[in-house]
């Protein structure tokens, strides 16, 4: 593929698997329109873009928990940047703990971020990509988009939307010239973690985890473009758990059921 040629939207932008893919595009001089809520580190990763050969990099702060964010990225980087051929919807952050805890704003917000802003931003590029005749959709979800996992449902339901949405819009899209992927990481080494376990008193993630870097992410979602690979899982645990799912959806579920408790589930608090 002509990197150089292509103009790609990165939301989430500006740390983890957001900023490694906006690097990986700019060392490949594509032109790139940054989307993230944290101005000040989406400036550096804007700056860390040009040095690296992007041949233009718009930095847009922006808050996609607000209604319609999502559409004002693809009609900004079709005024500012003329085109667009990827669109990687990854902006997204999670919730960790009991179901009871998570209150209804809770819950309208997290699928506002994670899933609703990325379903405005494809519904306002499909014209777009329509008229060109091209184009490719990327969403970032997870492992836990195809298997739910306990203290985790509010992010769980936004990841298995997302693949949900990617599924369909593959099919609606066959021959179009439109590629779509969704890409299920499984634990990834970012600041996401930190941020997470600060929801609801739960303690994350409370072990250290083998897991992929960002910019293992990062080459998996320019691979799936590449190949138009319409599902990517990254780990083989991951793997293995879809494997083992078809075969025991009974056994697998317990084995999330676990998994969950044992990562995310708040500390008792215990009497003297």
């Amino acid at each position: 593929m002509e990197w150089s040629t292509k103009t790609a939207i990165v939301t989430g932008a500006s740390s983890g698997i957001g900023e490694a893919t906006a690097l990986a595009l700019a060392k490949r001089g594509s032109q790139l329109f940054l989307v993230a809520r944290r101005r000040e580190k989406l400036a550096r990763v804007r700056e860390e873009c040009l040095r690296r050969g992007a041949s233009r990099t718009i930095a847009s702060a922006q808050d996609l928990s607000r209604p319609g964010e999502g559409q004002k990225v693809v009609e900004q980087c079709l005024h500012e940047l003329g085109d667009l051929d990827f669109l990687i919807c990854n902006a997204g952050y999670g919730i960790f703990g009991p179901t009871e805890a998570t209150s209804p704003a809770q819950m309208a917000r997290i699928w506002q971020v994670n899933y609703q802003s990325a379903y405005e931003s494809i519904h306002r590029a499909l014209p777009h990509f329509s008229r060109k005749q091209g184009g490719h959709i990327v969403l970032t979800s997870s492992v836990v988009g195809k298997k739910g996992m306990a203290f985790a449902a509010a992010y769980c339901a936004t990841k298995f939307a997302q693949v949900g949405l990617g599924e369909a819009l593959w099919g609606e899209l066959r021959g179009t010239g439109i590629g779509v992927s969704v890409v299920c990481p499984g634990f990834t080494a970012t600041e996401f973690h930190e941020a997470a376990e600060r929801k609801l008193g739960s303690p994350g993630i409370n072990r250290p985890l083998q897991g992929h870097s960002p910019e293992v992410v990062a080459l998996a979602i320019l691979n799936a473009i590449a190949s138009r690979r319409r599902e990517t899982h990254l780990t083989a645990a991951g793997r293995v758990l879809l494997a083992l799912d078809r075969i025991s959806p009974a056994l697998s579920t317990r084995l999330m059921a676990w998994v969950g408790t044992r990562e995310h589930k708040p500390p008792v608090e215990r009497g003297a």
